[in-house]
């Protein structure tokens, strides 16, 4: 009989090439393991690139915001702006019916307490660039009959020149042609046109309207200048108590 193969029992000496192997795989495994959890662990950063071109459109979206809220504000500015012009011309207007209404009331006889010759307006503005200025003066008639009545018109200014009050009768405020006064003839209302020169450093104060009727009483009507420049075309003239 054949007796059997001897076997010999080696034991595996450290750093085999399968215990290199798996120490190597173990190593790749905890490397790749760290990076992944470093990573996830690292704050996060966007590249500069990136974060310059959110910015721009950041940017431009508060320009475009911002230009918005500029354009309605002007919208709305100007709105306002037409609204109160709108009111202040249809306030004026108001008054000038109301002049009118007086007038015409007057003019046909509606109005007692005034029957006879009256200043119904004064008119006044200035020449730019000068120390002239230009008026109108309404006359009205109102006596029953519509009798003609003729007349002259003066003017005069009160105020106040170096410190002292002063007062200028129409001969030294209206030019040659016109120093012997304003004629008037008429039978129910009448406009007179006429200019003044404002002597040097005189402030005025007052107007002096006085009309003197052929064979009827003078009539004097007194009204603020600084009423007959508010920049209405006429200015209502009230009646002297």
């Amino acid at each position: 009989m054949t007796p059997p193969p001897e076997y010999i029992v080696r034991p595996r000496l450290p750093g085999s090439r399968g215990q290199r192997v798996l120490a190597t795989l173990l190593g790749m495994a905890l490397l790749t393991a760290s990076f992944a959890l470093g990573w996830a662990l690292a704050p996060h950063t966007t590249p500069p690139a990136s974060r310059a071109a959110a910015d721009t459109r950041e940017l431009r979206a508060l320009k475009q915001q911002l230009a918005i809220l500029r354009s309605d504000r002007q919208v709305t500015r100007v709105a306002t702006d037409a609204l109160r012009r709108t009111l202040a011309d249809r306030g004026a207007e108001i008054e000038s019916l109301r002049a009118d209404l007086a007038f015409y009331t007057r003019l046909i006889g509606g109005d007692e307490r005034t029957p006879g010759l009256s200043v119904a307006a004064f008119g006044l503005r200035a020449l730019p660039g000068t120390r002239g200025y230009t008026f109108v003066v309404t006359l009205l008639q109102t006596a029953r009959g519509g009798t003609p009545v003729h007349g002259t018109l003066h003017l005069a200014l009160e105020g106040v020149q170096n410190g002292r009050a002063v007062r200028y009768g129409w001969a030294q405020l209206a030019d040659a042609q016109q120093r012997d006064g304003l004629p008037f003839a008429f039978k129910y209302f009448q406009q007179l046109h006429g200019m003044l020169v404002l002597p040097a450093g005189f402030v005025p104060a007052r107007i002096h309207l006085d009309l003197k009727p052929e064979g009827g009483a003078a009539l004097t009507r007194d009204l603020p200048w600084a009423s007959a420049l508010a920049g209405k075309d006429t200015t209502h003239v009230p009646q002297n108590p």
